[in-house]
């Protein structure tokens, strides 16, 4: 490790030492590789993990100023070529959606990967900065959790690995991210260096993604990360090296490979690495990460404070940068190749601390402050709010001072997954309206402000553009104004009066096999059963099946694909393999459907496929890739919204046996109980929609152009509407249940306005037949043994399972 890493081990003695350090030259004790010779690590690491030793430390900080001695980076007049080069590419090879694109195209993301380009010839920038994309992906995938455990992540490294080595037998690559490598990104790269540079470039592409599993399995088993061994996995987790190569490969540079390039290397990579954990400290808190150098300082007896731990930290980033500077000078007359290595590292450090500094994604507070200011300057009246604390987004961004207890709560945080509500909670209370940085979106939460978002044709659903769009074409959940009003007049038909008595009818039908099954289970002597699987996901995708009048043995093909779709709309991460698997099962769903369609054409029937296939909207009749698309929608709106809904209430009436009683005791209570559980528990949580100019909301504006979140599940829960609106009341809105199933209701799980739910009513009908029926059939059903519920779900919420015992 560093001496500068020694010294801050030393309260009092860093600058003094590093002063010292760089009057006379290379100092005793310092190998050339950047790590640590001689006497032991002083630093006694602390047993307390890092959350532990921040949550009783961690006030407030002020980032401090950082100064390299170095150039800034090379400025390219083909940068926006190259930017818009870049995000064609992901976008055509399933890397990203639509959503991702513009995202990239509009921010400052791909800046650093533009200026670790340097000079390099215009193909070759290419090359590089698809690099620096594919990394930065497969970091976002990594961070979203899920997708990289249960050895997902060293599947995808092996497979990866196979691909630069050419093992073709080790892994059959499906995931767009390998068929890029595989089919484009290698090939394009393996050109630019000879054999030898191939197979370096391989092995550290290895020690990157071995870092990143490292890192996985440290979350999964809560292992905690130590100074020591964090400052080598840090290079490897940023993957230095790899771009390191890559310089060298654009440029035609071959340095020897000694131990001066390796010590230039690791300096140029701790700079880059640690200037990266400074300016994350806010984020990292949040989010919960402790693979941080100042949370792992802070968490040393050596740092008493958060800010101590940053100065700190800053301190090693001067003696890195020193050291770097000590090893340059070193070089030897005429090493023309080391020398331009050395440019490029420090070019390459100088552009990662200014980009850092600019880029809003590691200042989320900062970030939030800036929008709202730019909100209110926007146009006059922008209100403040009337509750307290609602002004805190607000506040200017002039100083780096950085306080976490106010950074606002964003979407993507761990805890929402685990517990949404108590953030909810202080997104009401503190940040009504505030711009969620990592989410690229604003956030509202209050009722108030929700029922606005989701009713008043300021906030409109363009962005079913990016989210519904490019899986299913333009549905009527996109459209606005008269064309939405056209198109809604032929399906709200299909969903009311005598077509919904004939929808009622299949329901019972459904509910009725359905039942049937568990009984035959219980008979059996089946002793813990889930719902889960058994009855609410079943229930609202048979019915659909049955709606649309195809085959009812067919529907376990349609819950693989709504599933699979569904995964589509809400993958706010634009996962590429789900975004992958989703349009490959819009694709199979659609050929499934084409002969139906087909038919349906010819000779109609009473179903609603027919009903699409007859309707007429101006005279001509929809094309087939609307009804088609109008089939995929369907089929995600019917079936997740009402399998999740009944979970909870399920859950909601098993918790509390007092209101199972009574349920069995006056099943027409069902209608009343099923309103409280959309309310208190809403299976869609988020419902999004972009303003089309900027708004004034009863709690503050939000711009024009703007994706808003209106979080439906934190506006079931405010206090000012819903008087202790934790607490699930069955009677709350009893007063008037058949209003709760129309555009006035209430609540707003089924939304508001003009986009008020088409299907509000027949999912009314599923859950009072679907549960009326399973209280008949088992009177004393009860949870298994041992068995809670576990809420898990962002976008969307209920229980994962719900194991009972049928009696």
């Amino acid at each position: 490790m560093p001496p500068g890493l020694r010294a801050a081990a030393r309260p009092g003695r860093a600058h003094r030492d590093a002063r010292a350090r760089r009057s006379r030259g290379r100092g005793a004790g310092h190998d050339l590789n950047g790590e640590w010779t001689g006497a032991r690590m002083t630093v006694e690491t602390a047993t307390d993990t890092v959350a532990g030793k921040a949550a009783g430390t961690v006030t407030g900080f002020r980032i401090p100023e950082i100064s390299l001695p170095f150039p800034g980076p090379v400025r390219r007049g083909d940068a926006d070529r190259l930017r818009a080069g870049v995000c064609g590419w992901a976008e055509e090879r399933g890397l990203v959606g639509p959503r991702g694109r513009t995202r990239l195209e509009s921010s400052r993301l791909l800046d650093l990967g533009i200026a670790l380009t340097g000079r390099a010839e215009p193909e070759r920038a290419e090359v590089l900065l698809a690099w620096f994309l594919w990394v930065l992906l497969l970091d976002d995938r990594v961070d979203d959790g899920p997708w990289a455990g249960d050895g997902v992540l060293a599947d995808f490294s092996e497979s990866a690995l196979s691909v630069l080595t050419g093992d073709a037998g080790r892994g059959g690559a499906a995931d767009p991210m390998l068929v890029a490598l595989a089919e484009d990104l290698w090939p394009r790269t393996s050109v630019l260096a000879g054999p030898a540079w191939q197979g370096r470039f391989a092995g550290h592409l290895s020690r990157h993604l071995t870092a990143q599993c490292a890192m996985v399995e440290r979350r999964t088993t809560g292992r905690s990360m130590r100074l020591p061994g964090y400052v080598v996995l840090r290079r490897d987790l940023f993957g230095a090296d790899v771009f390191f190569d890559l310089f060298e490969a654009v440029d035609g540079i071959a340095p020897p490979d000694d131990r001066v390039t390796a010590g230039l290397r690791a300096a140029a990579a701790d700079v880059i690495s640690w200037t990266n954990d400074l300016f994350s400290v806010e984020k990292d808190l949040a989010f919960g990460e402790r693979a941080n150098l100042v949370l792992l300082l802070l968490s040393e007896k050596n740092a008493g404070t958060l800010q101590e731990a940053v100065d700190q930290a800053r301190t090693l980033i001067a003696d890195r940068a020193a050291d770097f500077q000590i090893l340059r000078r070193g070089l030897p007359r005429g090493a023309r190749d080391s020398g331009r290595l050395a440019d490029r590292l420090r070019r390459a450090m100088r552009a990662s601390l200014d980009w850092h500094r600019s880029v809003p994604r590691y200042r989320p507070r900062t970030a939030a402050s800036v929008a709202a200011a730019s909100a209110a300057a926007s146009g006059p009246g922008g209100s403040a709010g009337t509750r307290a604390g609602s002004a805190r987004g607000g506040e200017s961004c002039g100083s780096e001072m950085v306080d976490p207890s106010r950074t606002p709560p964003s979407l993507l945080w761990p805890e929402f997954e685990r517990d949404p509500y108590p953030l909810y909670r202080r997104l009401r209370e503190e940040f009504p309206v505030v711009r969620d940085e990592p989410l690229d979106a604003w956030l509202v939460s209050r009722y108030a402000d929700v029922r606005i978002g989701l009713s008043d044709p300021r906030f409109t659903s363009r962005n079913y553009a990016w989210q519904l769009a490019p899986m299913f074409g333009r549905t009527v959940l996109q459209m606005e104004g008269r064309e939405h009003a056209a198109h809604r007049s032929f399906l709200t038909p299909a969903f009311r009066g005598r077509a919904l008595t004939w929808l009622r009818a299949a329901v019972e039908r459904t509910t009725n096999d359905l039942v049937s099954d568990l009984v035959a289970r219980a008979r059996r002597g089946e002793r813990a059963v889930d719902l889960v699987d058994g009855f609410c996901h079943r229930l609202p995708i048979t019915v659909v099946v049955t709606a649309l009048g195809l085959p009812v043995a067919d529907a376990p093909l349609f819950q693989d694909w709504y599933q699979a779709g569904f995964s589509y709309l809400s993958n706010y991460r634009q996962d590429p393999a789900t975004l992958e698997r989703g349009m490959s099962a819009r694709d199979e769903l659609y050929a499934y459907l084409a002969p139906y369609v087909a038919r349906r054409r010819i000779a109609p029937g009473r179903d609603l496929l027919s009903v699409l296939c007859t309707a007429e909207v101006e005279g001509d009749p929809l094309p087939d890739d609307m009804v088609l698309g109008f089939c995929g929608m369907l089929l995600g709106a019917g079936g997740e919204s009402t399998d999740k809904g009944m979970r909870s209430l399920l859950a909601n009436l098993l918790d509390r046996p007092e209101h199972l009683a009574a349920m069995r005791a006056d099943p027409d209570g069902l209608a009343s109980a099923w309103v409280e559980t959309l309310r208190r528990d809403p299976p869609v949580q988020v419902v999004l929609r972009q303003t089309e100019e900027a708004v004034d909301l009863p709690s503050g504006r939000v711009p024009g152009g703007a994706t808003v979140a209106c979080l439906v599940g934190a506006a079931g829960r405010d206090p000012e509407r819903f008087p202790d609106p934790d607490r699930f009341v069955p009677s709350r809105l009893a007063h008037d249940p058949d209003r709760q199933f129309t555009a006035a209701a209430g609540h707003l799980a089924f939304g508001a306005g003009r986009h008020f739910c088409l299907g509000s009513q027949l999912a009314r009908a599923e859950a009072e037949v679907g549960i009326r029926a399973l209280l008949e059939a088992f009177p004393r059903m009860r949870w298994a043994d041992g068995f809670r519920p576990r809420y898990g779900g962002l976008l969307t919420r209920a229980p994962e399972k719900l194991m009972v015992e049928l009696r």
